[in-house]
């Protein structure tokens, strides 16, 4: 019997291994390209450590192709983002599942059939409108597009946690004379930190990546966005410079990486919190 364990616990570490091997390293792979010249990654040594460590790529990123200002309107449109889903859905989830109402039954339905609708087959109307109401390559269109994709996943979350709140603390809080906004706001938000942990991973990941709205929706460079900054380097007009873009994507992916291995207690506690949803 022990035999049998320490076998299925060497097969189990060895799994382990090789998965953990094969996500890290494409990191480290990319990590090494990017300070190497395109020449040298093209010639071979796309797999070795580079003959020098070339730094200008990274001074080249972020001063000739600004993508410190691009990472900066990431950053802004990411957290108005999750500002904007975080507050409706919080908002509709409560009344969805605390107040009575006509059609409350017809809006949760609503909700689930959005998560089914692909985003890519609304561009066309969603640009029209926003060229209507003039919001075309303006931050705040592509905030609100992509925050209207992700309130019906997010409302959903909500929702479930809420149901598992019991009526009495919100009735003793009425008896205490709180209002709405303060039963909200002191007792039901603080009690869903989970889902917003849950939600706010969910919403970053979305909003960080997101390539095609940010490629419609915002047609200057003033408030050009990481993931569309660097379709400009497989499309120089010289060639692909493979070791500014790898440089260009080593800063794309710090900020998501360094939050990971900063709240990754968090994002375990939310995938955990998840997968208990009713």
């Amino acid at each position: 019997m022990k035999i049998q364990n320490s076998s299925i616990r060497i097969g189990i570490t060895g799994f382990l291994s090789i998965f953990a091997f094969t996500s890290v390293y494409p990191l480290f792979w990319l990590f090494i390209n990017s300070f190497k010249d395109t020449s040298e990654i093209m010639t071979g040594n796309s797999f070795g450590l580079p003959s020098y460590w070339k730094v200008a790529n990274y001074i080249d990123a972020l001063f000739q192709r600004d993508i410190l200002k691009y990472f900066t309107n990431s950053v802004l449109t990411t957290a108005g983002t999750i500002i904007l889903t975080l507050v409706v859905s919080i908002m509709l989830g409560y009344g969805l599942t605390r107040m009575k109402w006509r059609q409350s039954e017809k809006v949760s339905r609503s909700l689930a059939l959005g998560l089914m609708l692909p985003n890519q087959i609304v561009i066309v109307p969603i640009f029209i409108m926003l060229k209507n109401m003039r919001l075309i390559n303006n931050p705040i269109a592509l905030i609100l597009t992509i925050s209207a994709f992700n309130i019906c996943l997010a409302t959903i979350i909500v929702s479930s946690f809420m149901k598992s709140i019991p009526y009495e603390m919100e009735e003793a809080s009425v008896i205490d004379g709180a209002n709405l906004f303060t039963i909200l706001t002191k007792i039901i938000v603080p009690m869903l930190q989970p889902a917003i942990a849950a939600m706010s991973i969910n919403i970053f990941i979305n909003s960080w990546n997101e390539f095609i709205y940010a490629l419609v929706v915002i047609t200057g460079t003033t408030w050009r966005t990481l993931p569309v900054a660097l379709m400009n380097y497989a499309s120089g007009k010289f060639g692909t410079d493979y070791g500014g873009m790898f440089a260009a994507m080593i800063i794309t992916s710090a900020l998501p990486v360094l939050l990971f291995l900063s709240f990754s207690n968090e994002v375990e506690k939310s995938m955990s919190a998840g997968a208990l949803l009713k």
